[in-house]
């Protein structure tokens, strides 16, 4: 594959996203990735695969931090119960 290539074949495309071709091929039908047909060939943007990539990421928020509980304070039993 050459790194200066801005279109990619099938074969590295699925290696580029390290799917199976068949991953590849649903993609395509559910429209989350768009060919480039040329003639016979289909072919893939990397930019369109850097921007699938990017989106997939989701946004990146810090996760609140976790409350301490604090502990009980137990109340003591009377010496007697009578």
């Amino acid at each position: 594959m050459e790194e200066t290539s801005r279109l990619l074949t099938v074969t590295e495309t699925c290696k580029y996203l390290r799917i199976s071709p068949p991953t590849l091929y649903r993609m395509i039908e559910r429209g989350e990735l768009v060919p480039v047909k040329i003639g016979k060939r289909t072919l893939f943007d990397r930019k369109d695969l850097d921007t699938f990539i990017d989106a997939a990421k989701g946004p990146l928020t810090k996760k609140p931090p976790k409350k301490i509980r604090k502990k009980r304070k137990s109340k003591a039993l009377p010496d007697r119960l009578f």
